[in-house]
């Protein structure tokens, strides 16, 4: 059920009800103010959304559980795009799997996930979030060195979970962006 609290889904009642095209769920009948053909619609987050028998349900929780007959208390989108209900874009995950494929926080300047930068040392830090504690890698002068050193850790311990906080399943090379030539000369005067 996860951190949203759904109650249960109603496989057979999900079934009849909607059907699945082009990666979400449709109205296969006319109900209330839905009508046939209509799919779901955009939350504030970011997620689709459907309402059936008075409850509100996360579309790829649905979609899940259309297809697989279950719901998982964690599901995460592979390439971080919360629309992206396609059931080959899903995957059961522990809350610990799905924080990992998270994308960059608002704060990062780094570009990069757990690499910040020290002002006191002058010098990036990179850490790894793993069982539950923050596993310190280093300080470096070099953010791509920073950068490379908690890429290789993630991919050990996070596996087919390890993402450096790109977006939609976009890789992030931070040498070739601008935002990271701005930091690097703000950083090394």
């Amino acid at each position: 059920m996860g951190k949203h609290g759904n109650k249960p889904i109603n496989v057979s009642r999900l079934r009849e009800l909607f059907g699945y095209a082009e990666g979400g769920l449709y109205w296969k009948v006319d109900k209330g103010r839905a009508k046939q053909g209509d799919k779901a619609y955009v939350n504030s987050m970011g997620y689709k959304v459907l309402k059936f028998d008075g409850t509100a349900y996360l579309e790829h929780r649905l979609v899940w559980a259309w297809h697989f007959g279950e719901c998982p208390e964690f599901i995460d989108h592979i390439d971080n795009d919360p629309k992206n209900n396609r059931v080959e874009n899903l995957r059961a995950a522990s809350f610990s799997e799905n924080m990992r494929n998270a994308t960059l926080g608002r704060k990062n300047t780094s570009g990069v996930k757990g690499v910040y930068w020290c002002k006191s040392k002058k010098k990036w830090k990179a850490v790894l979030n793993y069982d539950g504690k923050q596993n310190y890698l280093g300080r470096f002068n070099d953010l791509a060195e920073a950068t490379n050193v908690v890429s290789l850790a993630r991919q050990k311990y996070h596996g087919i979970f390890a993402k450096n906080g790109e977006k939609n399943g976009e890789r992030k090379d931070p040498h070739h962006s601008q935002r990271h030539r701005i930091l690097c000369r703000r950083h090394d005067g």
